[in-house]
């Protein structure tokens, strides 16, 4: 079946992510709770961003290389100008990775991807170089997939500049994806009913 969906080659500046007409009214409360993700022996708290976390995320952006910012922003492998991450952190679906004593180790978020329909979410996922390979890329990549679904959302994009790979790995625990090699090349997720239990809350929850 043909989809719906439309790729075109030039990204604007993207959109705050909005609820669409099938929100989960039950669901997005649990999507907004924190909770805690064991890493070795740390407990890593994962939250909502508060713009109290401009000076940590600051920090997170001066510990990665340029190539995991270029994977995240683009621009050249440089961070974003402070104005544009403190309205990034005021945003309901930017999430934060922090330790107990408040340094941020990776940030998502999620917005409405102005280069297809109104149907689909573009994630955004920065996880500190010295903490990458240790689970909190995919902890978070099926949070904002939740919330995403739970949302109204049917379909996750990401744009990664040179780790296609490692970011296909992480959505196919998602949903079914597609890589599409336009000029802008980028993933597709189908977002299926259960991606809702991929939301942080749920999944401690069910763990007891």
């Amino acid at each position: 079946m043909r989809s719906a969906t439309t790729c075109r080659p030039t990204r604007p500046s993207v959109e705050p992510l909005l609820p669409r007409p099938t929100t989960d009214r039950h669901l997005l409360p649990l999507a907004r709770e924190p909770w805690t993700l064991r890493v070795g022996v740390v407990g890593l708290r994962i939250r909502p961003s508060t713009a109290r976390d401009l000076a940590a995320v600051a920090r997170l952006h001066r510990r990665c290389s340029p190539r995991s910012l270029l994977d995240r922003y683009r621009a050249g492998g440089r961070p974003p100008a402070v104005a544009a991450v403190d309205e990034l952190l005021r945003r309901p679906d930017t999430f934060v990775a922090a330790t107990p004593d408040g340094e941020v180790l990776a940030i998502a978020s999620l917005a409405r991807d102005p280069n297809h329909n109104h149907l689909c979410a573009e994630l955004g996922l920065l996880v500190d170089d010295a903490w990458q390979r240790l689970g909190i890329g995919g902890e978070l990549t099926c949070h904002m997939a939740g919330l995403a679904q739970a949302s109204g959302y049917h379909e996750l994009i990401a744009y990664p500049a040179t780790a296609m790979a490692a970011a296909q790995r992480l959505m196919l625990e998602v949903g079914r994806t597609r890589v599409v090699p336009d000029a802008d090349a980028h993933l597709h997720t189908y977002l299926p009913e259960s991606a809702a239990l991929g939301l942080g809350s749920v999944r401690q929850r069910l763990a007891g």
